[in-house]
């Protein structure tokens, strides 16, 4: 039987847990790569990241709330303090009490846009720095910061939120109907949308 002596057990550990660390920050940089990029993601043809591309049919925040107030009267709007160009959408729920009645309770959903809000969501872009997962993986080792080629990457850091995206959410928490969005809202988008019509195909 082949018996490894003490100095060899532990460079073979040492050795095993460095090949681990390894594949951990390849796995961790391939992830974060893949997350981060932007894939050509156009919808129906137009650049999502265009405002004007997006607009379609603009509607001010006070008559998205009156419209999906006309939806669901439980639904409750309130703009936020911290961040007062989103507006919170909340549930008004009958919660049981201690005693055994009722209580109103608020439940957060998502939030929307305070001002107006275009027909389609908008991605807002920005140029992420990450290493090259290419010259990490040749260098067999952790590559210093100063030595490593760097990839830059397009990714999201913000969305203005459009009102078709604030129906799909709804409509997905069932909160709201397609009579509900047929009857306030036009069903069919201006123009032509894949991610619309993929989502309430389903």
């Amino acid at each position: 039987m082949l018996v490894l002596d003490s100095a060899d057990q532990q460079r073979w550990q040492r050795e095993d847990a460095a090949s681990k660390q390894r594949d951990q920050r390849m796995a961790a940089l391939t992830h974060e790569i893949e997350s981060n990029t932007i894939s050509v993601c156009t919808d129906a043809g137009r650049d999502t990241s265009n405002l004007l591309a997006q607009m379609g049919r603009p509607l001010p925040c006070a008559e998205l709330q009156r419209r999906l107030h006309l939806c669901n009267r439980n639904l409750i709007f309130e703009r936020s303090i911290n961040s007062p160009e989103k507006t919170g959408i909340y549930f008004e729920l009958n919660v049981r009490n201690p005693a055994g009645g009722w209580d109103k309770q608020k439940k957060f959903l998502f939030g929307m846009e305070s001002g107006i809000s275009p027909e389609f969501s908008v991605k807002h872009q920005t140029i992420k720095r990450v290493p090259n997962p290419d010259v990490v993986a040749c260098g067999g080792k952790a590559v210093p910061r100063e030595a490593c080629e760097w990839l830059e990457i397009p990714t999201f850091y913000a969305e203005t939120r459009g009102w078709r995206t604030v129906l799909l959410r709804l409509l997905h928490l069932k909160l709201i109907t397609r009579g509900d969005v047929e009857r306030y809202f036009d069903w069919n988008p201006t123009h032509e949308s894949e991610a619309w019509h993929g989502s309430t195909n389903n």
